[in-house]
């Protein structure tokens, strides 16, 4: 086997059968490997960036790490927000571009020259602060050797993504038939008896536990234990966005999600906690703000994670930490001694979930006589099927659908670390690449569909029965509240000086159905079945994200404000007193 055929066939034999791309010069001939290779299956994109988002959602759907191929130069660098956001979100991915060959390289020539070869880019250096491991591999020694090391290093520990710099003479030059496959590589961590004993020690005296899931459980794919440890235990939780994916949100203990954007009943009950154990969440500044000091200040907080560095950050906080293989967590969290909640911080978690949990409205779209994104939400989680892949993108849009959707066998995500606009349009054609059975929802607003919305030609090309939903203000919508909030309403950029097309147009000129949503009866089932489809629904450009956390204030804070009396009764436990300039009527 050539160089080429080898990565092709090292692919095939560790399921990464899906391969995402866009052609060009340098990637040329392992394009023709994986076209030519019984077992693997490429797909068009329009554009790079969406290639690496499709890679993204693989690991996501269905625990597949997910390949993407990209030429030199510009093709390499498109990749970049893709891998960036698999690297902040712990998805692994494999990045394969092809590269000059190395007679026509800078290096060969010895000089420190900006390119030599056509499109010669050093990606490497690029991509290392965005990638568990990077390399440029220089004979077939190494190929094979790197391949295997990357996916290796790709899949354990925290996991995140790599990327393999192929020259096109090593592309073609003989390699040898023998396979190098990956192997796992736990990193070391502590010993788990010692994680379980510490967290005993946590637990001990708690009057008002509460656990916060993270993303870390998910991905470490333990979640079934963990629910049922919690089932069983009869602890109350909350989720960051990231854990929301991972169990039935009818579950007894759930409280809601927590944050900037969270629930207000599950902000409290983490608020007024004396101990919170926090599983696999870096507890970004989207949860706990960036004033640390306002989070949990009556409480104890344990966090229990994978990643070591993510601990070290807590030196000043004064947090409890344990560093954990996840594989681990289900036996510790077993091996723990818990009493029964006490009746007094049982009836409050009650209280909070009856008073707060699912009932987000939009006082906004009431006042403007416009649709409710909530409603629209609710109405969509009704009519899927239990068991679809759901994907946000950014912005309001998304704030709307964590905060109103619940989960049932669905799979819901979206890119929350790098939180890029124009994610969910390639994630969801990779979603439904790779799981065809499932139906898939790609969940836009209007802004950040048109970021990638030249691959509205994928989809029509395949054919994938995706239903994209746009929530239409005209604006970016999240921008504007904040400069509602801090810059007096000036709209500069969020919606003066910008506009959108005729998004009915847009979907007719790539060939897919179209609907014009503005009343909440027309959100039907028919909608979602029969091919893929626009839905475009309409909203008032000042509908709000309600609640939502404004500067200064801590989580259980939010706007639209809550009266005196019903904060402090929400506060029942720990006093967070507002400022005189901060308090209501």
């Amino acid at each position: 086997m050539n160089g080429a055929q080898y990565i092709a066939e090292f692919l095939a034999r560790v399921g990464s059968d899906r391969v995402f791309l866009l052609t060009g010069g340098a990637c040329a001939f392992m394009i023709d490997a994986v076209a030519e290779h019984p077992k693997l299956h490429y797909t068009c994109f329009q554009h790079e960036q969406g290639a690496a988002m499709a890679a993204d959602a693989l690991w996501r759907v269905n625990r597949k790490v997910g390949v993407t191929l990209a030429t030199s130069g510009p093709g390499a660098t498109n990749l970049i927000t893709g891998v960036a956001t698999s690297h902040f979100d712990s998805i692994p991915s494999l990045h394969i571009t092809g590269q000059v060959n190395q007679r026509e390289s800078s290096a060969f020539h010895g000089a420190h020259v900006r390119q030599a070869g056509f499109q010669e880019t050093r990606i490497v250096e690029m991509v290392r602060p965005v990638t568990k491991y990077a390399v440029m591999v220089s004979s077939p020694e190494e190929l094979r050797k790197e391949l295997a090391k990357a996916y290796s290093i790709a899949t354990s520990g925290r996991m995140g993504p790599v990327l393999i710099d192929v020259p096109m003479d090593i592309q073609q030059v003989e390699v040898g038939d023998e396979i190098l496959l990956p192997s796992r590589m736990p990193e070391p961590t502590e010993d788990p008896a010692k994680v379980l004993s510490d967290l005993k020690r946590t637990l001990a005296e708690a009057k008002r536990p509460v656990v916060l899931w993270g993303g870390g459980i998910g991905l470490a794919g333990v979640e079934r234990e963990v629910a049922d440890w919690l089932r069983q235990s009869g602890l109350p939780f909350v989720s960051s966005w990231a854990g929301l994916s991972y169990f039935d949100h009818d579950h007894p203990g759930f409280v809601g999600q927590i944050g900037v954007y969270g629930n207000r009943g599950s902000n409290f009950v983490l608020q007024n906690a004396d101990a919170v154990l926090v599983l696999g969440s870096r507890l970004d500044n989207r949860q706990r703000t960036g004033n640390t000091k306002q989070f949990a200040v009556g409480a104890t907080v344990h966090v229990v994670d994978v990643d070591k560095e993510e601990l070290a950050k807590y030196r000043n906080d004064g947090y409890r930490i344990s560093h954990l293989d996840f594989a681990e967590l289900p036996n510790v969290l077993r091996g723990l001694d818990l009493q029964p909640l006490s009746q007094e911080w049982g009836s409050y978690v009650a209280e909070m979930k009856q008073r707060y949990y699912h009932k987000e409205v939009s006082t906004s779209a009431a006042r403007l006589n416009s649709l409710s994104p909530y409603d629209v939400i609710r109405r969509v989680n009704e009519i899927i099927a239990e068991d679809a892949i759901v994907i946000g993108d950014t912005g309001a849009a998304v704030c709307w659908l964590y905060q109103a959707f619940k989960v049932k066998r669905h799979t819901l995500f979206n890119p929350g670390g790098n939180s890029p606009m124009g994610y969910a349009l390639p994630a969801a054609i990779g979603a439904k690449i790779d799981r065809p059975d499932r139906q898939v929802i790609s969940y836009n607003g209007d802004g950040g569909f048109h970021l990638n919305i030249q691959e509205l030609q994928t989809v029509r090309h395949n054919n994938l029965d995706i239903a994209i939903i746009v929530m239409n203000n005209g604006s970016y919508g999240i921008i504007k509240q904040f400069q509602d909030s801090y810059m007096h309403g000036r709209y500069s950029a969020s919606r003066d000086g910008l506009s959108f097309p005729d998004f009915g147009a847009l979907a007719a000129a790539y060939g897919l159905r179209y609907a014009r949503v503005e009343r909440l009866d027309q959100i039907d089932p028919a909608l979602f079945t029969g091919g893929p489809i626009v839905i475009d629904v309409m909203l008032s450009e000042h509908t709000l994200i309600e609640p939502k956390l404004e500067m200064g204030r801590p989580i259980n804070d939010q706007f639209p404000y809550l009266s005196e009396s019903e904060y402090a009764s929400g506060n029942r436990f720990v006093d967070y007193p507002r400022p005189a300039s901060l308090r209501t009527v």
